[in-house]
């Protein structure tokens, strides 16, 4: 009955992070894709209970469901350094509840970690996939147009997040106990 429970609650969550993808997102999708958004929030919380391999596992479904809905795909490759990897690592957020403890600092390290991560999975899309666009767009550096790019989406949407997060967590922690 317990695995049963689990995974309910992974997909409701990973539900709700369509949701508040494709209904509740602050800005239009970028030109190149990303939007900034607080859909991570629930694949966080994913992690946070139930830990790294459920973390990974539903990060990777949402990814794949974001893919599915909303996502563009532009090269064989972007398929898992834009979707199943970059939402897949949020699951290193789990780590942090180990190493700092089970509250809203450890909760805020994690979606730091996680967030991190996903930016990093973009980064490496953006210079080896995207890296076309840099001359056009006035840069002289892939990398320098993958990080101005990427940053502007991912950064603002790990803050929301980030935030939001600090502030549920202990009425999150109440009602799942």
């Amino acid at each position: 009955m317990k695995e049963t429970r689990r995974l309910t609650e992974i997909a409701i969550l990973i539900s709700l992070a369509v949701v508040i993808e494709l209904g509740f997102s602050f800005l239009p999708k970028l030109p190149q894709g990303g939007r900034i958004s607080i859909a991570m929030l629930p694949i966080f919380i994913i992690a946070w209970r139930h830990g790294f391999k459920w973390g990974v596992i539903g990060g990777a479904v949402y990814g794949m469901l974001n893919l599915m809905l909303d996502g563009i795909l532009y090269h064989w490759a972007s398929f898992f350094l834009d979707y199943v990897i970059a939402f897949g690592v949020i699951g290193f957020a789990a780590f942090a509840k180990k190493w700092i403890g089970d509250s809203p600092l450890g909760f805020g390290v994690g979606i730091v970690v996680g967030s991190t991560l996903r930016f990093i999975s973009h980064f490496i899309s953006g210079f080896l996939i995207f890296g076309q666009y840099a001359e056009g767009a006035g840069f002289n550096s892939i990398y320098i147009y993958s990080l101005s790019y990427n940053v502007t989406y991912v950064l603002p949407s790990m803050l929301f997040t980030l935030i939001i997060g600090i502030i549920i967590f202990q009425p999150l922690k109440r009602i799942t106990e």
